[in-house]
């Protein structure tokens, strides 16, 4: 499974963001606006099957949820691509 400590720390996210692969899913972690200009930033968490990168992936093999920029929503992000890689098992590319 993805631990807490593969995905970094949160200052990693203040300029750069964080991908990596776990059994034939691959993930990206970002650092995103909230949207509204005093709306707090969120973590957003994109997960796809491998072994292609985000940029050659089609939009529809992308799945996505957004979690609070904080430790917690880093640990909820973490929880929630484990849950799906747990869930769509058949979906990941097996080596």
């Amino acid at each position: 499974m993805i631990s807490y400590e593969d995905v970094l720390s949160l200052h990693f996210y203040d300029k750069e963001l964080f991908t990596g692969s776990y059994q034939g899913m691959r993930y990206r972690l970002e650092r995103t606006s909230g949207g509204e200009a005093d709306a707090p930033d969120l973590f957003r968490a994109v997960i796809w099957p491998g072994p292609y990168n985000y940029a050659t992936t089609r939009d529809e093999q992308k799945s996505a949820a957004t979690f609070p920029f904080t430790e917690e929503g880093k640990k909820q992000a973490v929880d929630w691509m484990n849950e799906q890689w747990q869930a769509r098992q058949a979906e990941w590319p097996k080596r």
